[in-house]
């Protein structure tokens, strides 16, 4: 599969899976008129996503109008609309926050498209304002630092611990979300939930609070299989070197740091 470049802004936006189709119809031009052939080439270039997740993406797409469809009685196209994200001040000039300032109106499409309503995004404006205003810095991209207060605010507010940090229970699965960015990395979800008893474990006896268990929790698997690729590489040089097959000192230097790395 050709690799496919996606916006952190993107993904923010429209969730890890969502992006990344959108992504693979855009840059190979595969065509959105009929679903059932649409699901059938993205099957084909993203092989690790399941059917299922595949097709709630599209489908979110398409009633976003971010993709195409056709009409099967008149024929007739949708209108595709240009995903927009909120930029730079347009004259380019770092500003402080002030009580009169207002998001644009791509701000709350943005947002709207990622689930947040715009009454809930508008209730947050003021206490951003007020927040931002007592520090009395320059930016040049308020729009965009509104986007990320409203979606960390909006975690929060879904959260079922509204945002308090919470100590990790045996019962404890990482979210969908925490899935999709080991995937981006390369790492399947049958790989990553092999780790989630050792993890649980792990943290329900160190009794520590958190936030967000999830990000722990990607950091965690990477971790694991980062020192579990270089023992692997260790293991087949040692293998290499019984058969006889001699290697440099520079193929056989020392790799045991990585066996302390704290987990």
């Amino acid at each position: 599969m050709k690799e496919v470049s996606v916006s952190l802004d993107i993904i923010n936006t429209l969730g890890p899976t969502s992006a990344i189709v959108l992504a693979v119809i855009q840059q190979n031009k595969i065509s959105s008129e009929n679903f059932d052939e649409l699901i059938s080439n993205l099957e084909n270039y993203l092989k690790f996503e399941n059917r299922e997740n595949l097709i709630q993406a599209t489908q979110k797409l398409l009633k976003l109008k971010l993709i195409g469809s056709s009409d099967s009685a008149t024929g007739k196209k949708d209108n595709v609309y240009k995903l927009k994200l909120p930029g730079k001040s347009p004259d380019g000039l770092k500003k402080q926050m002030h009580t009169n300032w207002q998001p644009n109106l791509e701000v709350y499409e943005v947002l709207l498209m990622g689930g947040i309503s715009k009454e809930f995004s508008a209730n947050k404006l003021q206490e951003f304002k007020i927040y931002w205003g007592e520090k009395g810095l320059l930016k040049d991209n308020w729009n965009s630092i509104f986007v990320d207060f409203v979606r960390r605010e909006w975690v929060k507010e879904k959260s079922p611990n509204k945002g308090a940090p919470t100590q990790m229970h045996r019962n404890w699965q990482p979210s969908s979300d925490a899935y999709e960015v080991l995937e981006l990395a390369n790492i399947p979800k049958n790989v990553s939930q092999s780790y989630i008893l050792e993890f649980v474990l792990f943290w329900e006896e160190d009794g520590v609070a958190l936030k967000s268990w999830n990000s722990k929790f990607v950091d965690f698997v990477k971790r694991k299989e980062i020192v579990n690729t270089i023992n692997n590489e260790e293991n087949k040089r040692s293998n290499n070197k019984e058969e006889g097959h001699g290697e440099s000192s520079e193929q056989t230097k020392d790799l045991s740091w990585s066996k302390d790395l704290e987990l």
